[in-house]
């Protein structure tokens, strides 16, 4: 049935050449997607996908969408985890009213029937976890590596870490290394324990206080961090 609706269509703008010729055009199009943390661009591996098709894309990049009146919605992984799903509107593009008082009813039909009528943002931000923002990392022995944390469990206090029992030597050792590095207060203090992961605060005489992210002996700073010095 709905092929011959189609091939209906087909033959009324063979009869009218003039309503078909100011059809809106563009069943696709081109969306520019990147995945961010604390404003920051984040490699990832993103499937877009609206029930008229599905395309993937590596953040930052750019991908070609049908238009649907379907939402598009994004699924974002890392590492083989998913770390983002968003969902877009899809909207109904202006030029598509203008096409009814030139194309007719005809344009709006067709515009309707494949997609052409519905449009989706240029550029699709999608928003993930500050833990995977990029930073530097301190091991125990003060060399620095780039890499990504995951969020610790909050288990909240805001002593001294040195005074922490639940703070050990060397994930102490490793946080105070960052805190020196960013010229800050090497007093640092508790955030939050969670067994081997914890979050740590440095007062900086220079600049905004210093959050300090540490995994065992793998400590990174994560600036700026909104926290007022005790």
């Amino acid at each position: 049935m709905k092929l011959l609706w189609k091939k209906g269509v087909v033959i009324a703008c063979a009869l009218s050449v003039s309503a078909c010729a100011s059809i809106v055009g563009g069943r696709y199009q081109k969306v520019e997607v990147e995945t961010r943390a604390a404003n920051q661009s984040v490699h990832a591996d993103c499937t877009l996908s609206n029930g008229e098709s599905q395309v993937r894309v590596t953040t930052p990049g750019t991908a070609t969408v049908h238009r649907s009146s379907h939402d598009l919605s994004v699924s974002c992984q890392k590492d083989g985890k998913q770390i983002a799903q968003q969902s877009y509107d899809s909207t109904i593009r202006g030029m598509v009213w203008g096409n009814l008082i030139f194309g007719g009813l005809i344009g709006i039909v067709v515009d309707f029937s494949d997609g052409a009528s519905h449009h989706y943002p240029d550029k699709l931000s999608v928003p993930v976890s500050s833990s995977y923002a990029s930073g530097t990392v301190y091991s125990n022995a003060g060399i620095a590596r780039t890499g990504a944390m995951t969020a610790p469990a909050p288990t909240l206090a805001d002593g001294l870490a040195s005074m922490d029992s639940r703070v050990g030597k060397t994930m102490f050792n490793a946080a105070q290394n960052v805190a020196a590095a960013h010229q800050c207060n090497r007093a640092i203090h508790v955030v939050m324990v969670d067994g081997q992961r914890a979050m740590f605060r440095s007062q900086c005489p220079a600049s905004d206080d210093v959050q300090i992210e540490c995994a065992g002996d793998a400590c990174v700073a994560m600036q700026p961090t909104g926290l007022a010095g005790s």
